[in-house]
């Protein structure tokens, strides 16, 4: 086998079109770009001879693409034909995995990559692991299948826009619904935990309703809150959430809604506040005091004990009620009033 040289070749004689070895990572490298423009080209790229006197990338794209309308010659590690492709491929990705950082679209394609290269049980051992990734029998294909979306779609896992779950989870939806979500996210800017949560809570309302999670992200009521110029993605973020949740549990909300205004109407003394169980599950109720001498007490838990005695606070109790029908208050989404 020929041995590996450092020679200098022509650029004509690259196959630019050639992207086997090409891992994209769909962030603009601006500090190789202004190294590039200050000191040139400090390493030579790594290419392989796939045929006589032709030229495949497998390291350098960014800097052979920078260099490409600049220079007609330059120097590069050559691969003879006789390496083969499938061994450059493995040599390329292993130099990828521990060579810097990578983001999750860089991690996505190399799994992808290495997945005709390596066994089941390898990628579960050794790469997913060392990229980071979920390595679960369930996931490995959805890796590949996120390796297939559009550039477009892969620039936000660069960007960090989407999380590692996120995306997983998004893996089976259509391109426009993936992209509804996507330019949720972007404006949103939202931590991992809650993108699941927004992207579940979609996933129950428009399974429920029977509509795409496209046309639930471009309702008006949700496009509204996105437009609100008086809010800071944070408060956009917390309005989303509670449009969602209303959506999702409308008679939870609807049986909320009434309880608490039940409890306003109750004669309470000012330094006490009732409060229902949580979510309205269980029954514990809780129940809290001010007072700032023993008589202001004495006098609110006079007051109480005359109050729980009255119908109105028997009937509070009664009226948590998960069986009652949904009214003309009950918060349903748009995609279930169309229905």
């Amino acid at each position: 086998m020929e041995p590996v040289r450092l020679t200098t070749i022509s650029l004509s004689q690259v196959d630019w079109g050639e992207e086997t070895f090409a891992i994209p990572g769909y962030v603009s490298d601006g500090v190789l770009e202004r190294s590039l423009e200050m000191v040139g080209l400090l390493m030579p790229p790594t290419l392989w001879e796939k045929t006589s006197g032709r030229f495949v990338i497998i390291d350098g794209f960014k800097r052979l693409s920078r260099l490409k309308d600049r220079c007609d010659r330059l120097q590069a590690v050559i691969y003879p034909p006789g390496y083969g492709e499938s061994r450059l491929l493995r040599f390329r990705l292993e130099t990828k995995m521990f060579s810097r950082p990578l983001n999750l679209a860089e991690k996505v394609h190399i799994l992808a990559k290495y997945a005709s290269l390596a066994s089941t049980e390898e990628l579960q051992r050794r790469i997913c692991p060392a990229l980071g990734l979920s390595g679960a029998p369930d996931t490995l294909s959805l890796w590949c299948a996120i390796a297939a979306w559009p550039a477009r779609h892969l620039s936000f896992l660069g960007h960090d826009v989407i999380a590692e779950k996120t995306a997983l989870l998004l893996a089976p939806f259509s391109e426009t619904d993936r992209e509804a979500f996507f330019q949720l996210m972007q404006a949103l800017r939202c931590s991992a935990s809650l993108q699941v949560e927004i992207l579940e809570r979609c996933d129950d309302i428009t399974r429920r309703d029977g509509v795409r999670l496209q046309q639930l992200l471009e309702t008006p009521e949700i496009q509204a809150i996105l437009e609100d110029g008086d809010r800071n993605r944070r408060e956009k973020t917390a309005a989303v959430r509670e449009l969602l949740y209303r959506w999702r549990f409308p008679r939870l909300v609807q049986k909320m809604t009434s309880t608490q205004r039940a409890i306003a109407q109750l004669p309470l003394p000012q330094a006490v506040s009732l409060s229902p169980p949580a979510q309205l599950e269980g029954d514990v109720w809780e129940l809290k005091l001010r007072f700032r001498t023993p008589e202001e007490l004495a006098a609110s838990i006079h007051a109480l004990a005359s109050l729980v005695r009255t119908s109105a606070f028997d009937l509070l109790f009664h009226s948590v009620d998960h069986s009652a029908p949904l009214d003309k208050d009950t918060p349903t989404s748009p995609s279930a009033q169309r229905v």
